[in-house]
């Protein structure tokens, strides 16, 4: 082999200098892209790790919710003696109030995420003050009573307002007994 004239070792040298810094560019940036990457993922599961110990901390405040829950259990009603419970009970909070009931409609029962509901559309007419006492004692949570709409308009006589409510009442349908099967003879 022939030795190498000085201008060709110059080029060589200059030729693997380039070659050496081109191959540590690439490096550099395959590591770089890397890193971003580690980045992300370190923020993407920091962000999940919060989110979860958020869960956990709700999860822990809602104990004495569950604990309520489990103490004030749904009622189990079968729909048409949940709609007459229902309608019993707005009608005698009415009289109780001295509120004059002037319409009444029975809504059919629903499934919602909370659990079955029927309702009862009521307008009423009388002093406000007791219409906010009936209020006050149809929503009760251990009743599992809410009002759903509430309208109040003035009447033409002072004091008194004309109510439109929609008030439901959640309950856990009552399963029916299942027939025992009769036993069969061979």
């Amino acid at each position: 082999m022939k030795s190498l004239a000085p201008s060709e070792k110059n080029l060589l040298l200059l030729l693997c200098g380039a070659v050496f810094i081109a191959v540590n560019l690439v490096g550099l940036r395959s590591f770089l892209r890397a890193r971003e990457g580690l980045k992300k993922a370190i923020v993407a599961t920091t962000a999940e790790e919060a989110n979860d110990r958020n869960w956990i901390s709700v999860g822990n405040s809602l104990a004495p919710a569950d604990a309520w829950i489990n103490s004030h259990p749904m009622p189990r009603l079968a729909p048409d003696e949940a709609s007459a419970e229902l309608l019993k009970a707005e009608r005698d909070e009415a009289e109780r109030a001295g509120l004059k009931i002037t319409e009444e409609n029975l809504l059919p029962s629903a499934e919602s995420p909370y659990g079955s509901t029927v309702a009862v559309s009521v307008k009423l007419t009388g002093p406000f003050e007791d219409v906010v006492k009936m209020l006050f004692a149809l929503q009760t949570p251990t009743a599992w009573r809410t009002i759903a709409k509430l309208t109040l308009k003035s009447d033409a006589q002072p004091p008194n307002v004309i109510a439109d409510l929609e008030l439901r009442q959640y309950f856990q349908p009552a399963t029916s007994p299942e027939p025992s099967p009769k036993p069969t003879t061979p």
